[in-house]
């Protein structure tokens, strides 16, 4: 009885993971290559650049124009300026909560972009190298966000 009893223990300590394996498995970290999906939003990434690029001046005065002066709470408008530390090109995706207002953002890596959105409230979105971001936010001051992985 007692040799079974040593067994089962002995079985039972071997099949659980409390003993250091030998040979650890290590999952590598999610590159942009890794995923299907990723040609896709690097497509996308890029489509959304080059729309951007078109008024890009004009959206950087408003921007500035929110930014240094006091907020009228009248204004259904604000800035918004999105600062990517990350090694990877990311696309932030809001959603209005209550609105039919949807924003695909892109900010390039180790960059900053800057973006006019209607205030309200949003459900922020995005895939940084690989991991998922999600926050709500109720955008009705300047919004600035600082993103990294």
């Amino acid at each position: 009885m007692k040799i079974i009893y040593a067994v089962s223990v002995l079985l039972l300590v071997l099949s659980c993971d409390a003993l250091p394996m030998t040979n650890p498995l290590y999952r590598p970290y999610p590159s942009a290559s890794s995923s299907g999906s990723s040609t896709n939003e690097n497509q996308e990434f890029t489509s959304l650049m080059q729309k951007d690029a078109i008024n890009k001046k004009r959206v950087t005065a408003e921007v500035l124009t929110y930014l240094l002066n006091d907020t009228d709470p009248k204004d259904l408008s604000t800035a918004a300026v999105i600062e990517n530390t990350s090694n990877c090109d990311i696309i932030l995706r809001l959603v209005g909560i209550n609105s039919n207002e949807i924003y695909h953002l892109p900010i390039a890596r180790h960059s900053k972009n800057q973006f006019v959105v209607k205030k309200g409230s949003y459900t922020l979105k995005s895939k940084i190298c690989g991991a998922n971001y999600y926050s709500q936010k109720n955008i009705s001051d300047p919004l600035i966000l600082k993103l990294s992985n």
